[in-house]
């Protein structure tokens, strides 16, 4: 790489200073254009690397993460500077920043650190344009390449503990967030680079870097292949254009605070920057700096915010990050704050600092007469801003954050606590984990390349097993979250336990599936059980054809109404994925080998295959088939159905993790010649070429459909519900006192404890519209009953609010019924119901949302978990939305037609 400089004097300074406040890519273009008439302009590929996408674009994942690498690096810049002018000190003598900083040999009073926005408010355009500027080491022309090479500039920091940008990967993400990164070809990204060195003051390099999306890699400017070069001081254009910009009725030099031009340092400019945080101003208490706080928790050196696009008196803030924010003066928000140590399990991890931080509810700061107005600043939900993923939050998306030196590394958003069961306080919690001790292998076995995401490697799941098992052990958090639940909505308690206990005894099948997943069996129809001895075979003059599995051919003479004509079955297709929101499957190729099926030594797991089979293949009496399974003894159910065959399988004794087990399946297909209903073979078979298939009966296929897979047992799943009593155990409880195995009655002091199955009725409670309505000028309807917490959840569509347990049990649910929706209340109204009536009718509607809700609940725990994998929902919070999505029909389907000649006047 080059380290040649072009050196030209005042005009090249005077070409930086154009390109350090241009105000918007257009602008950038003039300069090009202006400076390539004047002089030969070259570019060169980052890195000396014509395909340099794959380094680039990898680098961040979100644009605030992607930014904050370019003041960490400011700092490490800084932390140069006074190593360099220290006597005595190892580059190994400190493990992290903050340490270093605490030593006498860092001057934080010499230490100046900006982040500048130009360009137009939003108000008037929109455009963000952000400087990062500091006073550090800076570049000689010697290593000015530094800038725009890849790797080189983290080797050179590895020796030194206190630094953070070790990787040399980082500086260039911001490219794919500058410009019009919605255009294919972004001809708009630019980043502007000027430093100089105390060693070698006044001695400028620049240039500037440009995405070449048509060229596929991303370039640096040269002239005649050297660094732009010029000798004296830089940023005073910067100043200048703040001044020209402030108001005149303000006091320039009073209320703002600018450096004098420097000597050495670095500038480097991203331009139309695409923040996924609102672009008002950025030294406010909203938007950027909140957002730009989650990413910077804890700086050692406080960060200087100034805001050049408003005419305000105090358009600057400081800011050291998160934490010191929250210290200066807002700890009155805070209810609580543990401070806990946990055993990760991994060797190169070890054992984590987690700091979790919880605030006070909004109702509580009321009471103790302050403001919830500043908690927002640190627990907001949103920004303001809005991207093509929807509204981008501070708590929503970094309630949990992973932490090296200050900055955020990795995080998860507030559906992590929600997954544990803190849905109540998850909006209100902070949880901060301290790696700044994490030696190199630890940061790449846990971290992404980017440094903004966790790895699924084996170390990141030991450490979220252990943040979990510490989360779920806070006393501060679980007596918050207690308290919360039961102070929602009304103090009346709903579903009695004896009515609850009464509804499981009428209806046995359900505790049984609450209790073990085991869903109803059909009952099997035998031909004895029709009254006669006469098998019910239809004739071949009644049958309709039925080349559909499962569907009306569309025909419509009188023979469509007769049964679907029997077909065999012509494949039979391994499902390698399936898609619930769509009913959708994939395929498995049988060029790709014999499919895996993952199986958890403890439990089921379910195996689908695709085929043509009538649903009713292998139970009619006419052309049936039947299933074969190897290895027999694991299969514990078939379904068939609408072109669908699932197995599930149960695993075997001494299953262990890591065996392994081959899975055949045979569909057997009969000779369709031997069946007198049919008076062609080639009915037997669907589609239009059945004749050519039988060739008129000397080529009939009946050899059996076969199909394979191998089945995995992983890692057991850990229990999701309470288990039944054992016989034994009930045999014990008899003449003990306790409620044995035929008490179900649930009665006074049983807390709803149905002991068949071992599980107890969920905490249900009820609101009305006195404790959530607000009249249009949103001042509650009755002032004395409005629950703040029940407002933010219900309104008149709203059925159910559904807080998830802790443990993914049925028993540790928190169920709000609104006994005011619409959908109740206008049924009562509009049918006419009686009023010795509308008890019962208030009474059927809440067992509904009762049962309905802790059955599906049971159901989606036991297929996703307590959260779902790759999304910010948790189960709970999908439950909820299927039950609210039924509004529209759930009186009708509860209350049917023949009941309401009795109900109604």
């Amino acid at each position: 790489m080059s380290e040649r400089v072009c050196h030209a004097g005042t005009e090249l300074k005077t070409f930086a200073d154009r390109f350090l406040t241009a105000n918007d890519p257009s602008e950038v273009h003039r300069v090009l254009a202006d400076l390539d008439d004047a002089h030969r302009v070259t570019w060169v590929p980052l890195g000396n690397d014509e395909n340099n996408y794959s380094d680039v674009y990898t680098q961040a994942s979100s644009p605030m993460a992607a930014f904050t690498e370019l003041p960490l690096n400011a700092e490490d810049a800084l932390m140069f500077r006074f190593y360099d002018a220290a006597d005595g000190v190892e580059p190994d003598a400190y493990s992290s920043m903050k340490d270093a900083v605490a030593a006498d040999w860092v001057n934080l009073d010499d230490a100046e650190l900006e982040i500048i926005a130009d360009g137009t408010k939003p108000t008037d355009g929109n455009l963000l344009n952000l400087t990062v500027r500091d006073n550090g080491k800076g570049k000689t022309r010697e290593n000015f390449s530094d800038f725009v090479d890849l790797h080189a500039p983290g080797l050179k920091k590895q020796e030194y503990g206190f630094l953070q940008g070790q990787y040399g990967m980082g500086s260039t993400a911001v490219m794919q967030f500058c410009g019009d990164i919605e255009d294919e070809y972004n001809e708009n990204a630019f980043k502007f680079i000027a430093s100089a060195s105390p060693d070698a003051p006044g001695e400028w390099s620049w240039t500037l870097v440009h995405d070449k999306p048509r060229k596929g890699r991303v370039e640096y400017l040269t002239i005649d292949g050297a660094f732009p070069s010029f000798d004296g001081t830089f940023g005073g254009a910067l100043t200048e254009k703040f001044r020209a910009n402030y108001p005149d009725k303000y006091d320039f030099a009073a209320n703002t605070t600018t450096p004098d031009p420097q000597t050495h340092g670095s500038f480097i400019k991203v331009y139309d920057y695409q923040t996924n945080a609102a672009r008002s101003l950025i030294s406010g208490d909203e938007g950027f700096r909140r957002k730009f706080q989650r990413s910077v928790v804890d700086s050692p050196y406080p960060i200087r915010l100034t805001d050049m696009r408003y005419n305000t008196k105090l358009p600057q803030s400081t800011t050291q990050g998160f934490l010191p924010d929250l210290r200066h003066g807002y700890d009155h928000l805070l209810k609580g704050e543990d401070h806990l140590t946990v055993d990760t399990g991994s060797e190169t991890l070890g054992e984590r600092d987690i700091t979790v931080l919880l605030f006070h509810s909004d109702d509580a700061l009321e009471d103790i007469d302050t403001t919830s107005r500043g908690k927002s600043k640190f627990v907001a939900g949103t920004t303001g801003h809005k991207d093509s993923a929807g509204r981008t939050g501070i708590q929503r998306d970094h309630a949990v954050m992973f932490t090296i030196n200050g900055q955020t590394h990795a995080s998860k958003g507030e559906y992590f606590l929600k997954s544990l069961g803190y849905s109540k306080v998850a909006s209100d919690t902070v949880v901060i984990i301290e790696f700044d001790d994490l030696a190199n292998l630890g940061m790449v076995n846990l971290f992404g390349a980017s440094r903004d995401t966790l790895k699924d490697s084996p170390q990141a799941n030991k450490l979220i097993t252990a943040l979990k098992d510490a989360l779920d052990r806070s006393d501060l958090l679980s007596a918050e979250e207690d308290r919360r639940r039961a102070s929602r909505g009304n103090a009346e308690r709903a579903t009695d336990t004896e009515t609850f206990a009464d509804f499981i005894e009428r209806n046995p099948e359900i505790g049984n599936y609450m209790a073990t997943g085991e869903r109803v069996d059909a009952p099997q129809i035998r031909p004895s059980d029709r009254g006669d001895d006469t098998p019910a075979v239809p004739g071949a003059s009644s049958l309709r054809d039925h080349t559909d599995p499962g569907h009306d051919d569309g025909d419509d003479t009188d023979e469509s109404s007769g049964p679907p004509a029997p077909k065999l079955p012509t494949y039979l297709t391994p499902i390698s994925g399936y898609h619930p929101g769509t009913g959708d499957h994939d395929l498995w190729d049988p060029a790709d080998g014999v499919m895996a099926v993952d199986m958890p030594a403890n439990s089921r797991t379910t195996v689908r295959f695709a085929t043509d089979a009538q649903s009713d293949y292998l139970t009619r009496d006419i052309l049936r088939g039947s299933l074969t399974v190897s290895p027999s003894a694991q299969l514990h159910a078939v379904e068939l159905q609408d072109g669908l065959l699932t197995l599930t399988l149960t695993p075997g004794t001494g299953a262990s993790p890591g065996d392994d087990f081959a899975l055949t399946v045979e569909l057997t297909r009969p000779d369709p010649r031997e069946c007198t209903a049919l008076s062609d073979p080639a009915d037997a078979y669907p589609g239009e070429d059945a004749g050519a298939v039988t060739d008129g009966g000397s080529m009939v296929d009946t050899s059996p459909l076969t199909a394979m897979c191998r089945i995995d047992y992983t890692e057991p799943e850990p229990s999701t519900s309470e288990t039944p009593s054992t016989d034994s155990e009930a045999d014990d409880s008899e003449g003990s006192g306790e409620s044995g195995s035929g008490d179900r009655n649930g009665e006074s002091g049983d807390d709803g404890q149905t002991d068949d199955w071992g599980f107890e009725m969920p905490d249900i409670a009820r609101v009305y519209e006195e404790n959530w309505r607000t009249d249009d000028d949103e001042n509650p309807i009755v002032p004395d009953e409005f629950d703040r917490e029940a407002a933010a959840h219900f309104d008149e569509h709203t059925l159910i609010q559904l807080e998830p347990s802790r443990d993914g049990s049925i028993s540790g649910l928190s169920l709000t019924i609104n006994m005011d929706a619409a959908p109740l209340q206008s049924f009562i109204v509009n049918r006419n119901v009686r009023d010795n009536w509308k008890p019962s009718v208030e009474r059927q509607y809440e067992l509904a949302m009762v049962f309905y809700t802790i059955t599906m609940y049971r159901d989606y725990v036991a297929e996703y978990g307590t959260s779902l994998e790759g999304t910010d929902l948790i189960t709970a919070d999908v439950v909820a939305r299927s039950i609210n999505a039924l509004a529209p029909t759930i009186m009708p389907t509860i209350i049917p037609d023949d009941q309401l000649d009795r109900i109604t006047e």
